[in-house]
Order: structure tokens, then sequence, then C-alpha cells
């Protein structure tokens, strides 16, 4: 095999960061210790060689087992421009003054377009920082620190049959929710709420909630019971509840927010610098997944016991992730 050159791969897509560029042409980005700088938006989620498996001991070594992985996301590439177009297009609009449950529109969709908004959301979860470090985190634990080539090829190996695994065990068989915003802006990060990370095997129930643009964020799931109609659904939230998404942000992130005008808080769980995660099913967001039509009510008989471990703050109560 010809030696692998030297790439810069974007784990946040060059056509999805552009749509976050505010009127000047940049994205806003803000760091842990709470500063911003603004950046052209293709020079944001880059790694470079990220979806490379080189298997030399040293830097620059290559042999004839090295290989790449990042055709495993042309399919999401690809189509994302025509996936957003059409999120734009679905029906949606604000319904006020019921339960939560009853203010999702159904709408219809054929298989392929819903398998397209699949690859695409999963691609974001598969790519992301958060994962990466996931990847090599069980490694790090029993072995201590590890030289970067093999640290990074222990990170590709683990990777490699993400993107695939997750796509075909959710494909268009989930539960699927567009997510509008009004005024408040959704904000992005190098790490979200998903429980996709170093995947190996097929989930059993994965779930992802994605911001797409600063207007549109994805909900794509597979629960362990609903039913299948409607698989569609469009809900128009209010500010509260976009910040309510947008904590989840900055929990699961950790070196970098993203926005397009509305500037986000520093608060103690990004301030962090870690990737962390909701400690307990008692939080906003399963709440809010557990929401859709056609999934069951999650079961609440053990809320007591998780309030318990985790008492007062169980809506933001967050443990660093393994």
């Amino acid at each position: 095999m010809a030696k692998l050159k030297s790439e810069r791969h974007h784990w946040w897509p060059r056509c999805v960061s552009a749509r976050w560029a505010a009127d000047d042409g940049t994205v806003g980005w803000i760091k842990p210790d709470g500063s911003c700088i603004r950046v052209p938006p293709k020079e944001l989620g880059v790694v470079g060689n990220a979806h490379h498996i080189k298997l030399g001991r040293l830097p620059g070594d290559s042999t004839t087992w090295d290989t790449s992985f990042e055709d495993e996301f042309d399919a999401a590439d690809n189509n994302f421009p025509s996936v957003i177009s059409w999120l734009e297009r679905l029906n949606h609009e604000f319904v006020q003054g019921r339960d939560l449950r009853d203010r999702f529109l159904a709408e219809s969709a054929p298989d392929d377009q819903l398998r397209l908004l699949t690859a695409c959301v999963v691609s974001l979860a598969v790519r992301s920082p958060m994962n990466r470090e996931a990847s090599v985190s069980l490694a790090e634990r029993l072995r201590g620190p590890i030289p970067n080539p093999e640290r990074n090829a222990l990170i590709g190996l683990n990777m490699r049959q993400s993107q695939r695994l997750i796509t075909d065990a959710i494909g268009a068989n989930g539960k699927f929710a567009v997510l509008f915003s009004q005024v408040r802006e959704f904000i992005f990060g190098d790490g979200f709420f998903h429980n996709v990370r170093a995947v190996v095997n097929p989930p059993l129930s994965p779930k992802i909630l994605a911001p797409i643009t600063p207007t549109i964020s994805i909900v794509v799931s597979r629960p362990t019971s609903f039913t299948v109609e409607p698989r569609l659904s469009t809900l128009v939230l209010s500010d509260e509840e976009v910040d309510t998404c947008n904590h989840a942000v900055r929990v699961y992130a950790r070196q970098a927010l993203y926005f397009r005008s509305d500037r986000p808080t520093v608060d103690e769980a990004f301030a962090c610098n870690e990737h962390r995660e909701y400690s307990s099913p008692v939080n906003p967001i399963d709440n809010l997944l557990c929401s859709i039509p056609g999934v069951l009510p999650r079961d609440r008989s053990f809320d007591f016991f998780m309030q318990r471990i985790c008492p007062a703050k169980t809506r933001v109560c967050i443990s660093k992730k393994s």
C-alpha cells in the first residue's frame, strides 16, 4: 500500500460549521478559562490524520498495514447540506400551554431520508473529541500515559467500525425529533449529549442530541421500548428549553464551546476542562427524550433512590466520564 499522506480531518464538517458563522464570517470559540476568540469556520474541528491508522512506532514511520477510515464518513459529509435543507423545510410551530409530549408535531419521512439523517448525526458523535478520548481511556487507565503514535493508532483502531455499527443499529427504525429554537440560539462543542462513545459492538439503546445549526438540534435514538409511529416529530422550544439543551453541551464538552451570536456563559461544568456526563437518568435531556411521541414513559419508581444519591441538584448532577 502507498504511504498515507498527511491530511486535515474535520470532526466538525466544514459544510456544517459554515452554518454557525455570524455576519462577519466567523464562529465564536469559548475555552474553559472563559477566553473567547472568533475563527473562520473552516479552521474549526480539525485534527491532523484523525482517521488514519498508522502502526509505526515512531512519528513518521509507515508500515504496509497503515490504513485510513476517512471514507466511512463520506455518506454523511456528502449529504449533510441536503439533509440540513430538508430539516429547515419541515413543518414546525410553537405549541403553548400543553405537556411537552403534546407539543410535538408528527412529520412523515421516507426511510432513505431517515437513514441519511442517522448517518449525519452519528458521524458528529463518532468523530468528536469526546469519543476519541473515550476510545483510548481504558488503555490509559491500565497503562498510564501512552506515546502519541501508539495512542493515535489505538484511537483509530477502536473508532474505525463505530460509524457503520451505530448507523446500522438505528437506521430508519428509531425515534427522530427535530428541535427548533425561536430567539435563543443553540451552541455546539467538542462533546455533546450521547451514549455511543467507544462503541465496538452494536449499541443496545443509542441516544444522541446533536446541535446541527444555531436554530436546529436533532434527537436520534432507538429506545428499548417504543411504538413505530410517528418516527419523526418536530418541536419548537422555548428560550428556557434551549438553555437546557445548551447546558448539556457545557457538561459534555471539554475544551471548546462554539456559538454564532449568543455567547454562552462558562459554568462549573465546563470550567473543569473535562468531558463529563449526567450521572443520573433523572436529568432534563433524558426527560425530553422520554417525552417524544411513541416513546414509553420512563419508569420513575427508582427516582427517589437516584435523588438520594444525587440530592438537591439532580438536574445538573454530573460525573467525570470514564
